[in-house]
């Protein structure tokens, strides 16, 4: 199952990209993320994950239409929570796209599901909101 909601506004700008933050950074944004889609999920109410976002993600998405793209995730009781239980495994390094976006694309393996996520995040004021998201529940024994 993959759900993949993104809110970028187009390519990537041509300004110089910064640098990555460092290690914990990274994990808490993961894991801030991963957990606020969890409570959305379990009670069905996707007001903080909406609040979390970029202005430009807040404006393509409503708290209700998160409710409707999250649903299939939210019906397979994916316990995206445990997430916080280990540091995530990079598929490919953290990137700076531009000077104010970051985009995180790992997972974490867990048995029997494994989870993957990939994550857009814009510098606002600086403070790291949600630009995109994308979350796929992976069983182990799929071909990759």
């Amino acid at each position: 199952m993959l759900i993949v909601l993104f809110a970028c506004s187009g390519p990537a700008s041509a300004q110089t990209a910064g640098p990555v933050p460092d290690e914990p950074v990274l994990s808490r944004l993961v894991w801030q993320t991963l957990i606020t889609l969890d409570n959305a999920n379990r009670m069905n109410d996707y007001a903080m994950l909406h609040a979390l976002g970029s202005s430009g993600f807040q404006e393509r998405n409503t708290p209700a239409s998160l409710g409707a793209v999250f649903q299939p995730l939210r019906e397979a009781r994916l316990d995206v929570g445990r997430a916080v239980l280990a540091a995530p495994t990079w598929y490919e390094a953290p990137v700076m796209l531009d000077s104010r976006t970051l985009r995180l694309r790992g997972g974490f393996e867990f048995r029997p599901r494994s989870l993957r996520f990939d994550l857009v995040f814009e510098n606002a004021g600086g403070a790291w909101r949600l630009h995109g998201v994308s979350v796929a529940d992976l069983s182990m024994d799929a071909p990759r």
